[in-house]
């Protein structure tokens, strides 16, 4: 077997302590970064559907208020033709 230069050579010694409690760190960072991914996705999700219900419930008192300025319309239209009528 040829020999190798020494600077060429990479030793590492692990023991199983060590590989143990660096798969168990990995582990707990890939939980930690999941975690914060879910928690951040449901404030977005939370805060989506709360801007949808303001949406929605704008709408509808727009839609209201619509409905009520048509209705006094036409009470006011009705009014001033009954006064008016022709040949008074």
């Amino acid at each position: 077997m040829p020999e190798m230069d020494d600077s060429k050579v990479l030793r590492i010694n692990v023991n199983s302590r060590a590989a143990i409690k660096l798969a168990s760190l990995v582990s707990n960072s890939v939980i930690l970064v999941a975690n914060a991914f879910l928690v951040g996705s449901s404030i977005h999700g939370r805060w989506r559907d709360r801007k949808r219900e303001r949406i929605a419930t704008n709408l509808q008192i727009a839609a209201e208020v619509a409905n009520a300025a048509a209705t006094l319309t036409k009470v006011i239209t009705e009014t001033i033709e009954q006064h008016h009528a022709p040949g008074d």
